[in-house]
């Protein structure tokens, strides 16, 4: 990893910079297909707190949770008219409250509206995804609803 990264411990900085453990290189695509590399810094499991390198920009974002930090840095891309190529950001991917606490907001289940009875995949929402599975957060989020209406006809959304 990129020492930049590393725990601030000079006497000149009384605020430490946090120390990233994993690095994962993602791709952002555009509406003109156009793909250009990001990276993102996941910060300690006991932190909501990760890093998007894009470009010469570092961006720090913290939030409740892991999937909390993805969604701003999606929306800010978005905003861009980029998006973020992560399992995060696939329309049949959403965690359960219950997984979402349990794993700080890293993992989400993959949704298949037709398996019932089956056990859903788990995913890493930082992993890499293909350029075609990428959608917008409000994509994201309709696909979901369809799904769980689609599934609970009484209990609609």
């Amino acid at each position: 990893m990129n020492s930049r990264f590393e725990q601030d411990r000079s006497s000149d900085s009384n605020v430490p910079r946090p120390q990233w453990t994993e690095e994962f290189g993602l791709q952002t695509v555009d509406s003109d297909g156009l793909v250009e590399s990001v990276t993102i810094y996941v910060g300690q499991p006991s932190t909501a707190l990760i890093a998007l390198l894009d470009g010469e920009s570092l961006t720090q974002i913290n939030g409740t949770d892991y999937l909390d930090c993805l969604t701003q840095a999606r929306r800010q891309l978005e905003q861009d008219g980029r998006l973020l190529c992560c399992q995060g950001a696939r329309p049949d991917v959403h965690p359960s409250g219950q997984l979402r606490q349990f794993t700080n907001g890293r993992q989400a289940y993959v949704r298949f509206p037709d398996a019932r009875g089956e056990a859903p995949e788990t995913v890493d929402i930082f992993a890499p995804a293909s350029p075609e599975d990428a959608v917008t957060l409000d994509d994201q989020r309709a696909a979901i609803i369809r799904a769980w209406n689609a599934q609970h006809p009484r209990n609609r959304i």
